[in-house]
């Protein structure tokens, strides 16, 4: 991820990565062709929240999270630490490199 190289397992491949990529390219092409995404907590959602999980894990710093949006929901992980509010879907670009974020949010999470 980025500058840091980093072993895969192929469960982690097939099980995470191929799950998540064809999902952001969804994503991504409703926006290059201008149209609306339809989201929900039963699916979107189930990938948001394991985005999140592994994004928490990877910055190991105390946050409260709330992502907007059908996919999104509520996280704290340790005591005090930042407030960090935005959409699910937007969370999930800027964690995947589709945006820039600061902070917390500057933390990557493979897609």
């Amino acid at each position: 991820m980025g500058e840091h190289r980093e072993f895969w397992t192929i469960g982690y491949l097939l099980d995470t990565i191929l799950t998540r990529d064809p999902w952001m390219h969804r994503i991504d092409i409703s926006r290059a062709v201008g149209k609306s995404v339809d989201t929900t907590a039963e699916h979107d959602g189930v990938l948001v929240a394991d985005v999140v999980d592994e994004w928490s894990a990877r910055h190991g710093k105390p946050c409260r999270l709330s992502l907007t949006g059908p996919a999104g929901g509520r996280w704290t992980f340790g005591i005090g630490g930042p407030n960090v509010e935005l959409d699910a879907i937007d969370f999930c670009r800027t964690l995947s490199g589709r945006g820039t974020g600061d902070g917390l949010l500057a933390t990557r999470v493979p897609f």
